[in-house]
């Protein structure tokens, strides 16, 4: 929400970036990553130009995290000539009920024909992203990731002829632990336990074992430890700063280093300053609660984060800015999405 409104940069401005980039650091590989890289008006112009102007040097060009609504089948097509890496897809939700809730526009149907088109390409990996702990998550959601996953796997081998497969599909799914955010329609949202969110994950991993093709879907999910910790840094106020103080005394320095992270320290951090952690996590705000960051204007309004938050409730899809403006509040800046087309 705090980017709003979408607004793109100039594809030349990336080009002279990338050109750089590849040449100061000797990289063989550069990634065109965004919440959305296929949404990119540009995207066709700008994977033409690093191809041509890169043959021969091996370069790899990496698209993660695309839409597959959104895909652009063309600019697939042109990055299989470089050599390839697997292809990375977020459809968050196991379920067409829980992508609603998060508002993302994505069917089934749109999944597995992104998925079909990409195997027909020549890929035989899939990375998978998913998001466990949503607000009005049940079982059937959470079974849900294994079903799509095995019916992605399915795919491959109706879509690719034998003779022309490239070895044996690959599906990677992977789950982080949802954490609500600031300025955001779930910022209102509880949080689960760490032992709530180890058993989601096991509920996962029992189904995709289940599954026909269990040998090709392979699953890692985040700690469960370092979620609580970023749920309590996420939406805290000023009063914990004195366990942020306390942590550091007690060495607590390099925690985004996972060989560095020691979730003790935090514990006995959070019991010596008689801070109530599950306060900020596991609660479910009211949407009069006067919030810590309420005196911030980040563009988006109050009213329409709420609005959200009961559409979510109610399973409503709010349209892309590009098809129908919301009202969100962003249009205050004067540019952008807000006003394409527009003279």
């Amino acid at each position: 929400m705090i980017y709003r409104p979408t607004r793109e940069r100039n594809v030349e401005v990336l080009k002279e970036s990338a050109r750089e980039m590849l040449q100061n650091t000797g990289h063989e590989e550069i990634s065109l990553s965004s919440l959305s890289s296929s949404d990119y008006s540009e995207l066709k112009e700008l994977v033409n130009f690093l191809i041509e102007e890169f043959h021969g040097n091996a370069v790899n060009i990496s698209l993660p995290s695309l839409r597959i609504d959104a895909f652009a089948l063309d600019v697939m097509s042109k990055v299989q000539d470089v050599k390839k890496s697997s292809l990375t897809f977020a459809p968050e939700a196991g379920s067409q009920r829980l992508r609603n809730v998060i508002n993302k526009g994505l069917t089934e149907e749109d999944i597995l024909h992104g998925a079909g088109e990409a195997f027909k390409g020549g890929w035989n990996q899939v990375k998978l992203y998913f998001m466990l702990g949503l607000p009005t998550e049940t079982e059937e959601d959470m079974k849900g990731i294994a079903h799509l996953a095995q019916k992605i796997a399915e795919t491959y081998y109706e879509e690719v002829p034998k003779e022309k497969r490239n070895g044996k599909v690959q599906v990677n799914v992977s789950t982080s632990f949802f954490v609500p955010k600031p300025f955001t329609p779930f910022q209102w949202a509880g949080m689960y336990r760490e032992e709530d969110f180890v058993e989601k994950a096991k509920v996962v991993k029992s189904e995709i074992r289940a599954q026909v093709n269990q040998r090709s879907i392979r699953y890692s999910w985040h700690e469960p430890d370092v979620t609580i910790l970023e749920g309590f840094l996420a939406r805290g106020d000023r009063r914990c700063s004195k366990v942020i103080l306390r942590a550091y005394e007690k060495g607590a320095i390099y925690d985004a280093w996972s060989e560095s992270f020691d979730y003790n320290i935090w514990k006995e951090s959070f019991a010596e300053t008689n801070t109530d952690i599950d306060f900020y996590t596991l609660r479910e705000r009211s949407t009069d609660e006067i919030l810590p960051w309420d005196f911030i204007d980040a563009g988006v309004t109050k009213k329409f984060l709420i609005h959200e938050w009961e559409q979510a409730k109610k399973e409503t899809v709010t349209p892309n800015c590009r098809q129908k403006c919301s009202g969100c509040g962003a249009m205050r800046y004067g540019g952008g999405v807000c006003y394409e087309g527009k003279n």
